[in-house]
C-alpha cells in the first residue's frame, strides 16, 4: 500500500528538499504539490489523500484554515505540520495533527514524522479491515450479476431505480444523490460502497461523482488539459474530471 501524499510549501526551495526527502520513502507517494492554500484545497476537494505536509504560513487559506476546513469532512487525510514559529503546536495538536515541524528541520526528523504517519494510516486500515474489503468486493461481484435495480428513498418508500435510468451519483451534504433525468433521489450509499455494486459502465471522474458513461452528451476541453463532462439529462449538468483521471477517461472514451 502506497500512501497518497501531498506537499503544501510556498517555499520553493523547501518545497524541492521536502519533494526530495519524501522520494526517499518507499512507502509514500507524492501525488500533488500546492504553493498556496486555495490551490491545496481544490486539489483535496478532487483527490483521495491519505497524508498532507502542510505549512501554516501560506498564501491565501493558511495551513489551520485548510484543517479546520478538513475536520468537517467524514473521510480526511492524516497532517503534519511545518512552520518556523511554534505558537501554533497546542492548536495544530488540537486538530489532531501527526506532527508539528519546526523550521529547519532534519532529515531524520521528517522520516520519524513519516513514520508515525504511517503507523496511523495502517492502523486505520488494519488488517482485519482489508480482509472484510476483500469479502466485500467478493460478494459485491456475485451482487453485481444478480442485481440491475438500487433502492433510493422517495417520500414514505423506497423506489427501486434502474442503474439505466440514472444519469449520475453525486455527494451533497455528506449525502449521495442519484441524479435520473430530471429528479435526484436520496440514497443510503457512499460513493464508494456504490463502486462496489455499480455495472462497469458507471465510473467515479471525480471525488464526488459517479457517472453513466452511457449517458455523456459531451466531453468539454477546460483548462490545464482537464475536461468538463456534459450529461444528457434534463439540465445536462456539466461535471469536472480530477486531473488524476484524465487518462482514464482519455482511454474510456477514445479521446486520444
Amino acid at each position: 500500500m502506497k500512501i497518497k501524499t501531498m506537499i503544501v510549501e510556498d517555499e520553493k526551495p523547501a518545497r524541492a528538499e521536502l519533494k526530495y526527502l519524501l522520494k526517499q520513502e518507499d512507502d509514500f507517494e507524492l501525488l500533488f504539490e500546492a504553493a498556496d492554500g486555495d490551490k491545496a484545497l481544490e486539489i483535496i476537494a478532487e483527490n483521495d489523500l491519505d497524508l498532507i505536509i502542510l505549512d501554516i504560513q501560506l498564501p491565501g487559506k493558511t495551513g489551520m484554515e485548510i484543517a479546520n476546513h478538513l475536520q468537517k469532512q467524514a473521510e480526511q487525510p492524516y497532517i503534519i505540520f511545518t512552520t518556523a514559529f511554534d505558537e501554533h503546536a497546542v492548536e495544530a495538536f488540537k486538530l489532531a495533527a501527526v506532527d508539528y515541524l519546526l523550521k529547519p528541520f532534519s532529515e531524520l526528523r521528517l522520516k520519524k514524522s513519516l513514520q508515525k504517519a504511517k503507523k496511523r494510516i495502517l492502523n486505520s486500515t488494519s488488517y482485519e479491515k482489508q480482509m472484510q474489503n476483500v469479502i466485500n468486493m467478493i460478494e459485491a461481484k456475485d451482487r453485481k450479476k444478480q442485481v440491475k435495480k438500487i433502492a433510493v428513498i422517495d417520500g414514505d418508500c423506497f423506489l427501486m431505480l434502474n442503474f439505466q435510468d440514472i444519469y449520475f451519483f453525486s455527494t451533497k451534504d455528506k449525502k449521495v444523490w442519484a441524479q435520473c433525468y430530471k429528479k435526484s433521489y436520496l440514497t443510503q450509499f457512499q460513493l464508494k460502497g456504490l463502486e462496489e455494486i455499480l455495472p462497469d459502465n458507471f465510473y467515479r471522474i471525480h471525488k464526488s461523482y459517479i457517472i453513466n458513461l452511457q449517458n455523456i452528451k459531451a466531453v468539454i476541453p477546460w483548462f490545464k488539459g482537464k475536461y468538463q463532462i456534459r450529461m444528457e439529462n434534463y439540465s445536462e449538468t456539466e461535471i469536472p474530471v480530477s486531473r488524476s483521471r484524465v487518462d482514464d477517461i482519455n482511454k474510456l472514451l477514445n479521446l486520444k
